[in-house]
């Protein structure tokens, strides 16, 4: 064991919120974008958007969480991580890695993403973007040997691997390696990584299980008390904001809140 179930746990809900800072920052998203869930020319309603929006935001947050604790099991298998932070390309844009890390003479440079997806456009600009890190890294250690690696974690996507496979084959580098993995393929490749691979595997599945049942809902602004607590938590500015004349607003109070009495409860709280 590398981690204990409860600490993986820990790191994966540090990254996504949940709880009254899950709703608070839904209060602000909302406040902060209102043509993004009503007005006339959205099919949708603002529930309906929002759901989309949730989903989306917690795969991200996922994403993240999958870098950090990569980070993590690189660490434990014996690697030495490095900054991210690798330097800048030729137009003075600081560049930053997924996971460096060194052992021997070797460092690994890995770009990695949940799963292989992309469209055509983005493909392209995803090896661009490989590409161009892995210059970078030639330069920055002119004298180690650099494997460079594109990883995505999901291996029941790979809707692009011929192209990046390609790519790899029609470049060469000298004392560098291009490598193209799915899967548990990165973690085979690292020194007693595949213990580290099933952990992962068996703490994901764990918590799919146990949280079969937690499909994303989105309480009712104007009953809930999650979000009645949420709006007493709410900085002023946005208070400002979804108490205008401004017609978006109008919408937003309309549309989420007319069902219940939560925003005029929070307003005589707070007297605003």
């Amino acid at each position: 064991m590398f981690f204990s179930y409860e600490d993986f746990m820990q790191k994966l809900n540090s990254r996504i919120k949940s709880g009254k800072d899950f709703y608070l920052e839904l209060l602000e998203t909302v406040i902060d974008n209102p043509s993004r869930y009503c007005g006339l020319f959205r099919l949708s309603n603002a529930k309906t958007k929002l759901v989309q929006n949730v989903t989306q935001s917690i795969e991200i947050k996922f994403g993240d969480f999958m870098e950090d604790i990569v980070t993590d099991y690189i660490n434990e298998l014996g690697y030495h991580n490095l900054n991210k932070e690798i330097g800048c390309d030729e137009n003075g844009a600081r560049l930053s890695v997924d996971q460096i890390f060194e052992k021997d003479n070797s460092v690994f440079l890995v770009e990695q993403k949940i799963r292989d997806d992309h469209d055509s456009t983005k493909k392209r600009g995803q090896y661009a973007n490989f590409d161009k890190k892995v210059n970078v890294l030639r330069k920055k250690y002119p004298n180690r040997h650099i494997i460079a690696i594109m990883w995505f974690i999901d291996d029941g996507l790979v809707k692009n691997k011929n192209y990046y496979q390609q790519e790899m084959n029609n470049s060469y580098y000298n004392n560098c390696e291009l490598y193209l993995f799915y899967g548990g393929e990165f973690f085979e490749f690292l020194d007693a990584g595949i213990l580290a691979w099933k952990e992962i595997v068996n703490y994901l599945t764990r918590n799919r299980m146990e949280n079969s049942k937690d499909i994303i809902t989105i309480p009712d602004f104007g009953n809930s008390v999650e979000i009645y607590n949420a709006l007493l938590e709410l900085p002023k500015k946005y208070w400002n904001k979804l108490l205008s004349n401004d017609n978006k607003y109008k919408l937003i109070r309309g549309e989420l809140f007319s069902s219940g009495p939560n925003l005029i409860r929070a307003k005589n709280i707070l007297n605003y």
